[in-house]
């Protein structure tokens, strides 16, 4: 029977875990985390949902793995009405968790900290977001806090503001370092706890991870990296009867129009189950073209669906099992 591996493209490299801050049932969210993929426990409602509150950037990154995937008409912001009829059902369904993107750069939703004070007033215990850093200035860092929001991902590739700003055009790395110091400043003079700010880089060639750790462990809570997906360049035909991909039995995804997924790597949405504008998350979650993907990852036959033939995530990761001793 095939294995969930949960978190197997995130890399801890210190500092303390954003994880380590919580009550008992967040404990309870973060075992389920593990659990349910590990024991292919399909709970009621997602723990988890993506939520992608606009698919603008204002950056154009050389390695991004989404940005070039996508066409004019797919460029938005999710309406805020639309927001609140999920973070509505969420609270009905016990969600535990959002993430406020998926493509694009949320700090550019005009009403980003509105949508993290009623997530926070739906009761959901880890709002968190990723972000480029550069609009993250000391009002937003105020209204994020007063917001309520739980912890932060700040993207930093290297220690070199020089090749840092070669690979993100239009990025400018003293600025998201200010930006970041700040925020963490505004949080001690607050007397606040939140937001938890993890930097986090993605794993590309050459970069030094230790050097990495050691500059950035000064400026924030917990540092990370993460594998680079090559969403481009597609590789069909692996096969791997020893994995599943967690993300069925955790988490679903929001495009900023209303699609929906079971998975924030289909790109060409090949797993879309509809829209929540006329449909419900929970319905969604139990689809049965989800849950026919959630039997053949069982059976380790992920092969077999279009969305997950190719897949850069699922191609990175079993290339890694398969390069493990």
């Amino acid at each position: 029977m095939a294995k969930a591996k949960p978190n197997a493209n995130f890399y801890f490299l210190g500092g303390q875990s954003v994880h380590q801050m919580k009550t008992p049932e967040y404990q309870q969210y973060r075992q389920a985390w593990q659990d349910n993929p590990a024991r292919f426990v399909v709970r009621g409602f997602p723990l988890h949902l993506d939520i992608e509150v606009t698919s603008r950037c204002n950056l154009r990154c050389t390695f991004c793995d989404k940005l070039p995937l996508l066409s004019k008409e797919q460029m938005g912001d999710m309406d805020f009405h639309l927001f609140r009829k999920i973070l509505d059902e969420g609270e009905e369904g016990h969600l535990w968790a959002i993430k406020l993107s998926y493509r694009g750069e949320p700090l550019l939703h005009p009403r980003l900290a509105d949508m993290v004070a009623y997530a926070k007033a739906r009761g959901v215990l880890d709002v968190y977001f990723n972000t480029n850093g550069m609009l993250l200035t000391e009002s937003m860092a105020h209204h994020l806090i007063d917001a309520g929001l739980d912890r932060i991902s700040i993207s930093m590739e290297g220690t070199d503001p020089q090749a840092f700003e070669r690979e993100r055009h239009g990025a400018k790395f003293h600025q998201i370092l200010q930006h970041i110091d700040r925020l963490v400043e505004l949080r001690q003079q607050r007397n606040c706890d939140h937001p938890k700010v993890r930097i986090q880089t993605v794993k590309l060639p050459g970069l030094d991870l230790e050097a990495y750790r050691t500059f950035w462990l000064e400026h924030g809570d917990e540092v990370a990296a993460v594998d680079y997906k090559d969403s481009a360049n597609r590789e069909p035909g692996l096969v791997s009867h020893d994995w599943a991909c967690p993300q069925l039995w955790q988490r679903m995804t929001i495009e900023w129009s209303g699609a929906i997924m079971p998975c924030n790597n289909d790109d060409f949405r090949n797993l879309c189950v509809g829209n929540v504008k006329n449909r419900t998350v929970a319905s969604c979650w139990h689809d049965p073209l989800v849950q026919k993907a959630r039997d053949l990852h069982r059976q380790g036959l992920s092969h077999i669906l279009e969305a997950c033939n190719g897949c850069p995530w699922r191609t990175a990761q079993i290339k890694k099992n398969i390069q493990t001793p």
